[in-house]
């Protein structure tokens, strides 16, 4: 009898540490996709590029759509010489590994080339890195999808 209490109490821990592990990552798969909307939305759209800077890891590696290879002080600075982006996010996903996150989804980059309106879907993938306390981007990889 002591022996079925005692498994009745490991099996009543450990759904307890797997409950506050889901209730843990779906908390920290808020946090990753408010950081997205943050990166993608309102940083370049207010030109906040200290948040962005601050959310960009020292290393940070970023290849665009046309298959560029940028660092940080690049992609900060492409950030802060146009002036009519806008990225609009949607279908995001987080996978969550121990501290790393892998974002998945789409965008629609709008920008004005030559005066006109230009519109590009994208998808993208972006790493990030619980680090220091705090999740930092360390990579983000954006394929073309389709070009209006």
């Amino acid at each position: 009898m002591r022996l079925f209490y005692l498994i009745l109490a490991f099996g009543i821990f450990g759904a307890g540490i797997a409950y506050a592990q889901v209730s843990n990552d779906f908390g920290m798969e808020s946090k990753l996709m408010a950081m997205e909307q943050i990166e993608k939305v309102q940083a370049p759209r207010t030109k906040d590029f200290k948040a962005l800077d601050a959310m960009l890891d020292e290393a940070f590696a970023c290849v665009d759509p046309e298959g560029n290879l940028l660092n940080k002080a690049e992609v900060l600075a492409h950030l802060q010489t146009d002036s009519s982006i806008e990225f609009v996010p949607n279908s995001l996903a987080v996978r969550i590994q121990g501290n790393t996150a892998i974002v998945t989804g789409l965008y629609w980059k709008k920008v004005m080339q030559h005066g006109r309106p230009f519109v590009r879907r994208s998808r993208f993938v972006d790493t990030w890195l619980y680090k220091g306390g705090r999740w930092v981007a360390i990579a983000s990889l954006s394929t073309p999808s389709e070009v209006h």
